[in-house]
């Protein structure tokens, strides 16, 4: 290359910098309206009217639209559109999400674009003409359809019974090297140094998780040895291969409740419990106040928890506390305990539902824009960040992150100064799509017993994990291979009309025989006046006929 052709590269590369630099100071204000006045000097932009549409999400507390990576989505976005962009953002704090959305949904009030509550049925929204049928634009949205065209049954578990579609889903591209691999997303969390220092076994068994409590208890008589996050009893049920809810056992689906493996799991809870083991503010304590406890040393084991949490209290903690994780502890009555397990090698659905409102203009325009977050450079942006910024290609070709973050003392708090998905509390753009690879690459040391082996590496990178064989090895649960049932509207209404009041009336029994305000002399009685309240037998019919309906295909 000539040295004039040199310099004309270097006077157009510094000239795309400063472009870039003034485009960045001109972002819209967050929680209002981003007009697009960064696109003004962009011919691939044009002039007319601006697309408006409105979103609510749920968030952190955080500024999400002008934090670095926020500004550059939305000015990729605009480029990819073509035309401005005025998106009018409702963030509510996640502590609140729930509960505001029903309101909106109660009230016919909702806005063009939202994510629905967790896990929340959207069939009467469906049914009441609420939100917006999508399978007659699947010509616009290329991204989506061939992401789920790699997911495991992917439209089989976006559609109805009848064919229709009603939402988007939050997705992720794999992280685990092929053919290998199970991760975690929740686990058993315990003070490694307090168990470490007092020759305290890390529990593998609910017995070593009882002989463990008394122990601590011994040694702090003011303390509550365990806890757990959000009312969360999961552990306890899955040593015994049972769930509290309906679900597939391998062969047919079954209501838990009912299962000898559930009354072992409360008994085992109750006894925590009335030997002032189990904190009594299990069901009540906020992320919050777990936070705390956990910090001020008032609890040692956590029977459920997110798996990077225990992590982010040791790198919090300035005096020596180091907090590991570990599998759920097995019952050898029922045999290895099944745990929360996804596949890392293939592409997968998250929880998250998003659904346009029935009611919303520019509806094609708003699904042209909704199926762009599934396109790889807009998801490696929100993931990733900014090339040569925040993170680099590596030999292999995939990104990796700059050397700052991981020598950083907290490198999920260094992220949020760039407000990328990886980072702690930020969610640039829709909330969609993410590449969990970052999440990896992102994952400071922290400290991990399994089988009984210390191992100071996070569990995303943990070789007991990445080798275990997917999906068949026995830490999988029996429903990971359910068939993808699908329900008609009518029996979603028929199966909310039957369950609402079962499921209210067992979250109120399970905790009084938790308690130990209700004597298990009384079980029998407590199933008969469950039975009385809804012909679950129907229920299991419907979601059985289902299942055969899908295996029939």
């Amino acid at each position: 290359m000539s040295k004039w052709a040199k310099m004309m590269g270097l006077i157009a590369l510094v000239a795309m910098l400063v472009v870039m630099t003034t485009a960045c100071t001109s972002a819209g204000k967050s929680g209002n309206n981003n007009s697009g006045e960064n696109a003004d000097s962009d011919p691939n932009v044009s002039d007319e009217k601006p697309l408006s549409f409105t979103v609510m999400l749920p968030a952190e507390g955080v500024d999400n639209e002008n934090s670095m990576i926020g500004k550059e989505w939305l000015k990729l976005m605009e480029q990819k559109m073509g035309r401005k962009l005025n998106i009018k953002f409702q963030y509510v704090p996640s502590s609140e999400y729930d509960e505001k959305v029903k309101l909106l949904i109660a009230s016919n009030d909702l806005p063009d674009f939202f994510m629905t509550p967790l896990f929340y049925d959207i069939t009467e929204m469906a049914k009441q003409g609420q939100i917006l049928e999508l399978s007659q634009y699947k010509d616009l949205m290329p991204n989506y359809m061939n992401y789920l065209s790699k997911v495991k049954n992917g439209m089989a578990r976006v559609t109805t019974a009848e064919g229709k579609l009603y939402k988007f889903v939050e997705t992720s591209i794999p992280r685990f090297p092929p053919d290998k691999g199970m991760l975690i997303q929740n686990v058993t969390s315990f003070r490694y140094d307090v168990l470490r220092d007092n020759n305290i076994k890390v529990p593998e068994t609910l017995d070593e998780l009882y002989d463990a409590a008394k122990k601590l208890k011994e040694l702090y008589p003011d303390k509550y040895p365990v806890n757990t996050r959000w009312n969360d009893l999961r552990s306890l049920f899955w040593a015994n291969h049972v769930q509290s809810g309906i679900y597939w056992n391998g062969e047919k689906y079954v209501f838990g409740v009912l299962e000898e493996g559930y009354k072992d799991a409360i008994r085992f809870a109750s006894k925590l419990y009335t030997e002032k083991l189990l904190d009594p503010e299990y069901t009540i304590d906020t992320d919050d106040t777990l936070k705390r406890k956990a910090l001020n040393g008032d609890n040692f084991i956590w029977l459920a928890d997110w798996f990077t949490l225990p992590g982010e209290y040791t790198r919090l903690s300035n005096d020596g506390k180091i907090f590991g994780v570990t599998l759920y502890p097995s019952n050898p009555k029922y045999g290895t305990a099944w745990q929360q397990v996804s596949n890392g090698n293939d592409p997968d659905i998250g929880w998250a539902q998003f659904c346009i409102s029935a009611k919303a203009k520019n509806v094609e325009d708003i699904i042209k824009f909704v199926d762009l977050q599934y396109s790889e450079d807009v998801i490696r942006l929100i993931t990733w960040g900014i090339e040569g910024v925040t993170y680099e290609i590596g030999e292999d070709g995939n990104p990796t992150f700059a050397e700052a973050f991981k020598t950083a003392k907290d490198p999920w708090l260094e992220g949020d100064k760039y407000g990328m998905r990886a980072s702690r509390h930020y969610r640039p753009g829709l909330q969609i799509a993410a590449d969990s690879k970052a999440f990896v690459d992102f994952a400071a040391t922290d400290y991990t017993v399994f089988n009984g082996k210390y191992e100071e590496v996070p569990i995303e990178k943990s070789p007991f994990l990445r080798e275990l064989p997917m999906p068949n090895n026995p830490y999988v649960p029996a429903w990971y291979n359910e068939p993808p049932i699908q329900l008609t509207q009518d029996e979603n209404q028929r199966v909310s009309e039957i369950m609402n009041p079962i499921y209210t009336f067992v979250a109120e029994q399970q905790a009084r025989f938790v308690a130990g305000k209700e004597s298990f002399d009384k079980w029998d009685e407590f199933i008969a006046k469950l039975k009385k309240l809804g012909d679950i037998d129907e229920v299991l019919r419907i979601y059985n006929d289902a299942a055969q309906r899908a295996l029939s295909k």
